[in-house]
């Protein structure tokens, strides 16, 4: 079997894999792929943190209206005229009065960490949109430059795919889709040549009975690597 015809077309489809492989280490797309995953892990935490916000104000209004009702009671003990009471009544009175104050302060430094914390909430809060502004700016430039990269190439990828087009046509059709199979899988160069009894590729040694099949059909598979195998 010739091989030559699929060799000037591999030959030409280097340029192509060239090229994708350019684009696909391009740094202007690896960084706006780092930055899209930063935006949207920013969005998730200020969702999330919006949430615990939300969580938080409610926790904080149910303190503030027992610190009320604490209050309340407060008053109401202060209203009372103890010279109308008795001993035992005043006793009764004081203790509900430390009572009182004790959970009054337990309550206002509750208030306290649970101001502290939403603080803390609104200044990360703010961090993270000015992270997810800054984030999302450099991915517009970056995203940009990409796609003025991947439009400075288009012409050229158009010429070598009208070429590798014309070659196919000269192609045997189950050699044409051998190659472009393990071309999709991204194995190039997909055709190496036997070097001793050894594929050119993964450089594994081939059995006997496939070097003896090379010699009657001009192109096998390598059972290793699946690169197809000539003979020079």
């Amino acid at each position: 079997m010739k091989v030559d015809m699929i060799l000037k077309y591999q030959s030409l489809d280097s340029e192509m894999f060239k090229i994708e492989k350019g684009l696909k280490d391009n740094q202007n797309k690896k960084m706006a792929d780092n930055l899209r995953e930063n935006i949207k892990n920013a969005q998730e935490r200020s969702v999330k943190l919006e949430d615990n916000a939300g969580k938080l104000l409610k926790e904080i209004e149910k303190v503030k209206a027992q610190i009320q009702t604490q209050e309340q009671k407060m008053q109401e003990f202060l209203e009372k005229d103890i010279e109308k009471m008795s001993k035992q009544e005043i006793d009764k009175l004081s203790s509900l009065k430390e009572k009182l104050n004790q959970n009054l302060v337990i309550l206002e430094k509750n208030l306290t960490a649970l101001a502290e914390n939403m603080n803390a909430i609104l200044a990360d809060f703010n961090k993270t949109k000015k992270s997810f502004n800054s984030a999302k700016e450099e991915y517009a430039k970056r995203k940009q430059a990409f796609d003025n990269d991947v439009k400075s190439i288009e012409e050229q990828k158009k010429q070598i795919a009208v070429k590798l087009k014309e070659l196919s046509n000269s192609i045997d059709a189950k050699i044409m889709e051998a190659y472009q199979k393990r071309r999709s899988e991204n194995v190039f160069p997909v055709l190496v040549p036997l070097n001793g009894n050894s594929c050119g590729g993964c450089h594994m040694e081939l059995p006997f009975a496939n070097i003896t099949k090379l010699n009657e059909e001009g192109l096998i598979t390598c059972e290793h690597c699946r690169r197809l195998v000539y003979k020079h």
